[in-house]
């Protein structure tokens, strides 16, 4: 009678642990795909072209460039594509499987879908132009998450237009010089900005050395300066955030991603 009983019991315990894990793992379940649908993942195609994506895919590339400059360009489409000037190493556009909106260097707002996109005139050099040109600088705002792209930046910009910009979760900045600001000039217009992660680029790599090794310097460079600005250095191959993530760091972070 006791070991039926026994038996019994056993059986209705066993069968509580298994409804139990079926219901923890159905909310983990619900939680990882909320996270999923709700962050964003950057990805660094080099020079300074990245993708964005979320659950749904591919949903911003910028600056994509000719293969010649010694990255090799993904074979990838995109829902919207921005040109922040038209220099070969940022506007080729056929370089894509294929976008369903271009802004070419175009200021303005913009929205596809869930995305909305700002464009902001700024310059390439120092003289208003007239060494290199216009830049357009972009502001993405997807899942919550606002990114701003300073494309080719030649100099530092107005209280005007960092107030224009707003506020930032994730600045994308040149710190190569040359033929953008350098790595001190950098560094002032992050403290202008005050993002809540930074990500380099447009320096030197070896896949780049042949082309830019004259005229670019290493983002080493730039994460030596910065580091001693109480920012943490991180170096991953692609970078997944969600709002609650960058509300809740404990620290300034330059993230250095790995050129895919």
């Amino acid at each position: 009678m006791k070991s039926k009983f026994f038996k019994s019991l056993l059986s209705v315990c066993v069968a509580f642990i298994l409804i139990s894990g079926l219901t923890v793992n159905a909310s983990t379940e619900k939680k990882h795909s909320y996270v999923e649908k709700k962050g964003i993942t950057i990805e660094y195609f080099g020079h300074s072209s990245f993708g964005i994506r979320d659950s749904e895919g591919m949903k911003i590339v910028t600056d994509p460039y000719e293969d010649w400059i010694g990255y090799t360009f993904p074979s990838i489409s995109t829902q919207l594509l921005t040109v922040s000037h038209d220099h070969f190493d940022h506007n080729y556009v056929a370089g894509l499987q294929g976008y369903d909106q271009l802004i070419n260097a175009t200021t303005g707002s913009f929205t596809y879908g869930d995305v909305k996109v700002e464009g902001f005139f700024s310059y390439h050099d120092t003289t208003q132009g007239s060494e290199r040109g216009t830049n357009t600088i972009y502001t993405y705002e997807i899942n919550k998450i606002k990114v701003c792209h300073l494309g080719d930046l030649g100099h530092e910009p107005s209280e005007e237009l960092i107030n224009s910009i707003g506020e930032v979760d994730v600045l994308m900045i040149p710190v190569g010089g040359f033929f953008t600001i350098n790595s001190e000039e950098a560094i002032k217009v992050i403290n202008s900005i005050n993002p809540k992660v930074v990500i380099p680029m447009h320096y030197v790599t070896d896949a780049s050395r042949p082309i830019f090794e004259e005229y670019l310097a290493t983002v080493d460079d730039f994460t030596s300066s910065i580091q001693l600005e109480g920012w943490e250095i991180e170096k991953v191959d692609n970078l997944t955030l969600t709002k609650h993530m960058l509300n809740t760091l404990k620290s300034k972070k330059v993230f250095v991603l790995n050129y895919n």
